[in-house]
Formats: C-alpha cells, structure tokens, sequence
C-alpha cells in the first residue's frame, strides 16, 4: 500500500488558528482543525495577545486535525506528514529571550496604536522613513513600537535576545528552527528596505537598534543556494541558513524532539515558513501572478492585487508588499475591522446571535424590503483606521437611525459599512469578477451587499480557507511535492455561483458611497480622546 504523503499547513490568525490536512499526491484537504485564543485590550490603545495561547490554540488544532482525518500525527502505515506549512497575523512584536519559549512579554498586535509619538518622533528623526519602508507609517509600525519599548520598558528591550513579528515566526522559533521572518510578513514592519529586501541599516540605526536583534530574513527564492554562500548573520549554507527553493515558502529547519510536545509531532519533518497571512491568502486565493486580485472579508478586511514590482503604486493602496518573487508586490487595501466588526455588531445589536442567525435576520429584511441600502450610513472603524483614510485615532459611528430603527437594520448598516469602505479601492462597475475569500464570504447577504455596492459580480472562492490552502501551496512546492496541488481558482473562474449585482440597488448605494466617504473627514477627531 502506498504511503499518502500530507502537509500540514496553520495559518496563526488574529482571532484563532487554523489547521489542514492536504493530501499532496490528491491535492485535497482531508483534515481540518479551528481553535480561537484572545486579544487582551489596554488604555491607550493596546492590544495584546499571549504567545502561549498561540502555542497551546496550535497544539488542539493539530489534534482536531489529526482526528478529523482519522489517522495519528506519527508515521503509520498509510500517511506521512511530509512538510508542516506556517503562515500568520503579521507586523506583531514578539520579544524572545534566550529560550523563545516563553516569550519575554506578551506579543503587542498590528492593531496596538499606543506608539504614535514614537512614529511622529521617529519620522522627524529620519525624514526618508517611509521612502525607505515603501509604505506609509503609523502608530502600528514594529519600529514605532520598539521605540516605545525602548522608552517606557528598557530592562525588557535589554533581555531581548531576538525579535520576530507574528505567531507563524514565534512558532517556527519555538520548534528551534531559530528566529526567522518572511519578505511580506518584513514588508509590514518599518524596519525593512522594501527595494533592497533588507533590514535596513538607517532605520535601525535612527533606533539605536542592532541588526543583531532582528529575525533572519526567509527569502524563498530561486533554486538552492550555491556552496559557499552565506547568509546575512555569516552562516554558512547547511548550517542554520534556510534551503532555498523555487517555492514561495522558505525551509527554514526541521522538527525536533520539542515538536512532540508542542504539537504532537514527531522530529524530522520540515518546517516552511510561508509568506504572511496576506500573501499566504493570495496564494491561495487566486495565485502570485501579476494582476491577480481579490476582496478578503476576514477579522480585517482588504482589496488585494499582485502588481509588477516596477509599476506606480495604485492609488489608494495603504500596504505595498514584498512578494517571495522579485518581479512583484502585493498592493493591499486594508480596512481594519471586516468580520471584527460584524461581530460587535451581533453582540452589540442582535444580543450575540451566531452569523447564521443574522444571515437570516437579513435574508428576512430582504425578502420583505429588497435589496439596497439600508438607509443609514456605518463607518467600521472600532479600533482607527488605515483606509480609505489612515488615522489611528478614527472611531465607528452609525448614523441616520430614527424611531423604526431595529438592530437587525443596524447589524446590516455595519456589512455595509465595510463594504462601502472596501469599495473605495475599486472603480465602481469596472473590473470584472470580483472573488472573494475570508470567512465572511460565507455570508450570502454580505456577498449581495459587496455585490450592489462595487457594481461588480462576486464569487465566493475555496471551500476552506484561503491562507490555510496558500501556506499548504507554499510548503508542498519548498519540499517538491506540489505537483498535484490543483491550482488555485483564476479571477472569475471556478469556485461557486456568481452573485450578480442588482442594478437599482447598485445606483442606490452610489449616492451613498459618496456619502460614505465624506464620512471619515466630516467625523475626524471623534476618538482623539478615547
């Protein structure tokens, strides 16, 4: 009997992780797992989470993977894993010590805005910041952050042997694969050289900040490595430097006798760190290749497209991002709270109903009143904002509410909302298909929202999720087994029916997104105080 060789991919999001099973020889998922961890919030803005809750969240999904597929996570006679993919949340800081397990503190979130003095003061210190990032900077920038850490918390800063910057790093870390960060995961930070794809020297040095510190950069890029050459910290190739691959995945070590305990894996497999979850959702999504794009709609939501490395920025992108491939980026879009959002608004205004029940709350207020705006306008930025306007102080409101008002009407003012916000990256009925991935794209009320406020058709794209399959792609292709991986859906092909927008509700929401947009500068300052 052949052996059914699998990769196990765990995409470490901002509210839970996600586990898959795929079949490489089938390219089929046949195991999955979920389980959620917390976000603590602080004054001032903070926003933390416990790198032990990743740790311990990881080591039940395995197990809920292993089970559901029905087989043990060691070699039996029927299955081998054969490389274990890692994607995650990106721009955290997470401080290592000596021994990465535990972390030295608690991991501060993208979301974290409590270092806005540190970026004001960091950008006044060196003008040429942002020409060097590629991306405008804020109150969230790792680098802005350290500045923070190092005013308020030198002792800690001082114990830090090495910093990575989200779950999948601190994860490859804790296997003893050492410190190591991919391009795109870098790309978020205000600490890389975006043209040169290297930590940057000036930054670092505005900081008072040794290179030293930072993670090894896990370039996955053409075909191994020559003998000889060295990596940025002078390791020798076969000597802790990643194997490099033709994969958008970079082979960063093997899994040793603290995968038994962490994971419940055995030693030996190889651990590929996949590109960011933003990338990693890309990938598999709808592929790397210039002009692919998409709408995401998970904890954050975006409008995503792979560009040629050399083209204008698109306007309106707030994240440009490196890509495994040096011959493109990745432009982002990114609205901070997407399915966050929606689920305040269901605690908030549906007494915690389940998404499946406020779906069909909407599908109800639909059938009776049709399709269209709701007649109130939401901005969904609970925790500030990065677009359409970038503004960490930016607040949600809701507007337009009169005596008839009901919650579920509240409720659907929040998806539209967000994709209101969305659309202001896209040109309104141009463009063709628009796919869409995340776990609100199960949300067919949403999907008919994005649908008559964009003027575009949307489909719903993958049966799972769409960073968990990229970082399967990614770690299949570094150890040469992504052969029968089936391809991932082109833009506008495959996937499920298209959901086409309804033409008076469509005209509708144009006057509305008008509306929408002259929102955020007309309520600016609302949460300069919170």
């Amino acid at each position: 009997m052949a052996v059914r060789r699998l990769v196990l991919a765990l995409d470490l999001g901002t509210s839970a992780v996600k586990a898959a099973l795929v079949d490489a020889d089938r390219g089929t998922a046949c195991g999955s797992g979920r389980v959620a961890y917390p976000t603590r919030t602080l004054p001032g803005g903070g926003a933390e989470q416990d790198p032990a809750a990743w740790l311990a969240a990881a080591r039940t999904a395995c197990e809920q993977c292993f089970a559901s597929a029905g087989i043990t996570a060691r070699r039996t006679g029927d299955a081998e894993i054969i490389a274990l993919g890692l994607t995650g949340q990106m721009q955290d800081v997470v401080l290592l010590g000596a021994h990465p397990v535990p972390a030295l503190a608690p991991a501060i979130l993208y979301s974290d805005v409590r270092a806005a003095g540190d970026a004001q003061a960091l950008g006044e210190l060196l003008p040429r910041w942002e020409a060097i990032a590629g991306n405008e900077q804020d109150a969230t920038s790792c680098a802005a952050t350290l500045r923070r850490l190092a005013r308020e918390e030198p002792d800690l800063l001082a114990r830090t042997e090495r910093v990575v910057f989200g779950p999948a790093g601190y994860l490859a870390a804790a296997l003893g694969c050492g410190a190591w960060c991919d391009l795109t995961t870098a790309s978020t930070t205000g600490l890389l050289d975006l043209s040169a794809r290297a930590w940057s020297a000036d930054v670092a040095g505005a900081l008072g900040l040794s290179l030293d510190l930072l993670p090894d950069l896990a370039q996955a890029a053409p075909p191994t490595r020559p003998e000889g050459r060295v990596g940025r910290r002078g390791a020798p190739a076969g000597s802790g430097a990643p194997e490099q691959t033709g994969s958008s995945g970079a082979l960063v070590g093997r899994t040793d006798e603290r995968a038994a305990g962490l994971l419940g894996l055995p030693r030996g497999i190889p651990v590929v760190l996949a590109p960011g979850d933003a990338a990693a959702t890309t990938l598999g999504a709808v592929g790397l290749q210039p002009g692919a794009g998409y709408a995401y709609l998970g904890t954050s939501g975006w409008v995503a497209e792979v560009t040629p490395a050399g083209a204008a920025r698109r306007e309106g992108a707030s994240h440009r991002l490196a890509l495994p491939d040096t011959r493109a980026r990745l432009e982002i879009s990114a609205v901070l709270a997407a399915g966050g959002a929606a689920d305040w608004a269901r605690a908030a205004f549906l007494d915690g109903a389940s998404p499946a029940r406020a779906d069909a709350l909407l599908a109800e207020r639909e059938s009776s009143r049709g399709r269209g705006p709701s007649g109130l306008l939401a901005l969904p930025s609970i925790r500030g904002e990065r677009f359409p306007v970038r503004d960490a102080a930016a607040r949600g409101a809701v507007i337009g509410m009169d005596a008839a008002t009901r919650g579920i009407d509240l409720y659907a003012a929040v998806l539209e909302g967000v994709a209101l916000a969305l659309s202001h990256a896209l040109e309104p009925g141009t463009g063709g298909t628009l796919p869409v991935a995340g776990g609100g794209a199960a949300s067919g009320p949403w999907l008919r929202v994005l649908a008559d406020v964009t003027g575009r058709p949307v489909r719903r794209i993958g049966t799972e999720d769409a960073a968990v399959r990229g970082a399967a792609l990614a770690a299949a292709g570094a150890v040469g087994a992504d052969g029968a991986l089936a391809a991932p859906p082109a833009p506008g092909g495959g996937g499920r029916a298209l959901i086409a927008p309804a033409e008076r509700a469509h005209a509708a929401y144009a006057e509305h997104r008008r509306a929408h947009r002259a929102l955020y500068g007309a309520l600016a300052g609302l949460g300069a105080g919170a």
